[in-house]
């Protein structure tokens, strides 16, 4: 039998975990790594062992995948689907975890001649909302588990191919959530654009005080977590343009909010101040709780027939291709 292939675009924590998310699982597959930093394709294949090959050619890297995760910011997505466009196979299931889905399926539109688009995001489980390392050596192979594996399909992309995709966050231990990707796009405005233009600002805003140097000397986790954002400063400004109005609207609810603080301040209001911070550390933990359990209205895929391990996550999709290949 044809042995199956996952590569994988971009081997930060997220990739890497992919990785070892497939390698604790049963299937048999070859996982080939890609990274632009050879470094990290070296830690997660020597290190880490989330890879079984780092290929540093993109082209060789997903030529033969059978599935192809790309985990790359939303700056570098369209340059890497100008380039493999015409070089995957037919049946190829193309994940992209990017953060701009709309974005995604426009350029998956306009360049990729093979194989089947499906826009995905893994949501990290609770256990590690808080935990800001980003380099391989982080990576765990339940980083997604008991949490969502959001779902956006190309219109064109086949049924098996979604089915697929579906296996596959399974795999990771997450649970399929199909979402439309302009609602996407407009939930996470708030939770992704928003934190990155804050920490933004912020980071700004400090560096430009005359105690500036011994900040930096002093500060802790919680200025390291605010400023986390800029360290993919190359996406703040695509997510914040790509829906320019949406963008205003949360930072100018976030101008209010920064006003209704400063008041409270100038005015000596220790009470409301006390109180109003009180609420919303409850409403985090219920939050947070809530994350923990894991328990939302799911929007869950249809049922789908027992099979072989290979099958179970490849949907008889590899199959078809390799008896075009014959």
């Amino acid at each position: 039998m044809k042995t199956q292939t996952i590569t994988i675009i971009g081997l930060d924590r997220m990739g890497a975990s992919v990785g070892l998310a497939l390698k604790k699982s049963s299937l048999e597959a070859t996982i080939v790594g890609h990274d632009t930093d050879s470094a990290k394709a070296k830690l997660a294949k020597e290190e880490v062992q989330a890879i079984d090959q780092a290929e540093w050619n993109l082209v060789s890297a997903v030529r033969r995948a059978d599935i192809l995760v790309i985990n790359s910011p939303v700056a570098d997505l369209e340059s890497i689907l100008q380039v493999i466009g015409t070089e995957l196979q037919e049946h190829t299931l193309v994940l992209d975890f990017s953060g701009l889905k709309r974005l995604g399926l426009s350029l998956a539109e306009q360049y990729l001649q093979k194989g089947h688009y499906v826009g995905a995001v893994p949501i990290l489980a609770a256990d590690y909302l808080a935990d800001g390392r980003s380099d391989p050596t982080a990576a765990t192979f339940d980083l997604f588990r008991n949490s969502a594996f959001c779902l956006m399909p190309s219109p064109k992309a086949e049924p098996q191919a979604v089915e697929t995709a579906v296996n596959f966050g399974l795999l990771l231990g997450a649970l399929p959530y199909f979402i439309d990707p302009e609602e996407y796009d407009s939930l996470v405005q708030g939770s992704d654009t928003l934190p990155g233009l804050v920490s933004l600002a912020m980071f700004n805003t400090l560096q430009k005080a005359t105690g500036w140097r011994d900040m930096l000397r002093f500060a802790g986790l919680p200025f390291t977590l605010m400023t986390l954002p800029l360290a993919n400063e190359r996406d703040i400004p695509l997510q914040a343009l790509n829906n320019r109005q949406a963008t205003l609207r949360w930072l100018d609810a976030m101008v209010d909010e920064l006003k209704t603080v400063r008041r409270l301040i100038a005015e000596e209001n220790d009470e409301v101040l006390a109180a109003l911070t009180e609420q919303l550390a409850t409403e985090r933990e219920k939050w947070l709780y809530d994350r923990q359990k894991n328990d939302w209205d799911e929007r869950r895929s249809p049922p789908i027939r027992p099979r072989t391990m290979s099958e179970h996550l490849f949907g008889g999709f590899a199959r078809r291709g390799e008896e075009k290949d014959e």
